[in-house]
């Protein structure tokens, strides 16, 4: 099997995106009866809008000693619309399949020094200091609801299950897990005429994966949602590093309520590392000696 070792997606025109992708040598060993070279694969470019995590569909391919494709079928005019690419490899003889990336289009792959700030800061949120959360990518793309005015270009309902409010059907896109740190919001009720509220403004900040973008929505495991309102995100050379986040906590009448986050697990979900909950200085686990405290016994039964 081969390994693509690089995906570029690139382009400096508004109407296209290119995507080159780089092999590496032909992997086992070739001989006279059973030749093994590089016209005995096949590649497939998958694309994924909105989401790195997918659903991905297949673009293009089979595509033979190709390695590079012009997708003409991208609106880049929305400012924080990203694509996610993969490429595909088939073996024709053996139908041994392996997928690699995903690479978007907005990031161009980060120096050395980048990369090893993304490994500690994957390291800090999902170790110490973040906790589990679910995040939920607005569709901007795809079939309309029926709730979306053609002629007026904008949604005639606020609160529509179909599409939650965001005239895509669907409205989201699936869950991506995430760490992610957000700081207490204070409790301060407001009086209107409707009655009284309690508007909960906070901030946030996550690694630099997934993408985070504005409208997007976060849900924590006690089931405390959150609008994403603004993303300023933290970058070198062009690669982001850490995102901070300003949010807005969704009153529990709103729609994004019935967005549906099936767990299997839910009982046994830590929302955090299992060290946070633990005390590692104690030598009783479980009703059961620990392994330093059976050493303690065998030792003094040793010298006694």
């Amino acid at each position: 099997m081969i390994n693509v070792t690089k995906i570029t997606v690139r382009s400096l025109d508004l109407d296209h995106l290119d995507i080159f992708w780089e092999i590496d040598k032909v992997a086992g060993p070739a001989t006279d009866s059973t030749p093994h070279t590089i016209y005995d694969y096949d590649f497939f470019v998958l694309r994924s809008g909105d989401s790195a995590m997918g659903p991905y569909q297949v673009l293009a391919g089979p595509l033979r000693d190709q390695y590079m494709m012009r997708d003409i079928q991208v609106s880049l005019v929305h400012k924080w619309r990203q694509y996610y690419y993969k490429i595909r490899v088939t073996n024709r003889t053996t139908g041994e399949t392996q997928d690699f990336g995903p690479a978007g289009s907005t990031s161009p792959g980060p120096d050395l020094i980048g990369a090893e700030f993304a490994r500690q800061e994957d390291v800090l949120f999902r170790e110490h200091i973040g906790r589990k959360a679910w995040l939920f990518n607005r569709r901007t793309f795809g079939p309309l609801c029926s709730c979306y005015d053609m002629v007026l270009q904008r949604k005639t309902r606020s609160g529509h299950l179909p599409c939650f409010g965001t005239g895509f059907l669907g409205g989201y896109m699936s869950p991506i897990l995430i760490h992610v740190q957000i700081d207490p919001s204070g409790k301060t009720p407001q009086r209107t005429s409707m009655g009284d509220i309690q508007p909960g403004d906070s901030a946030g900040r996550l690694i630099c994966f997934p993408p985070v973008n504005p409208d997007d929505v976060i849900v924590e495991v006690e089931n405390k949602r959150w609008k994403v309102i603004r993303v300023v995100p933290t970058e070198r050379l062009r690669n982001v590093v850490r995102q901070e986040l300003v949010l807005h906590e969704i009153p529990r009448s709103d729609i994004e309520y019935d967005l549906p986050l099936n767990i299997s697990n839910i009982q046994n979900l830590e929302p955090a590392a299992y060290r946070n909950y633990t005390n590692p200085q104690n030598l009783e686990k479980d009703g059961d000696d620990s392994d330093i405290l059976q050493f303690f016994n065998k030792t003094r039964g040793v010298i006694g």
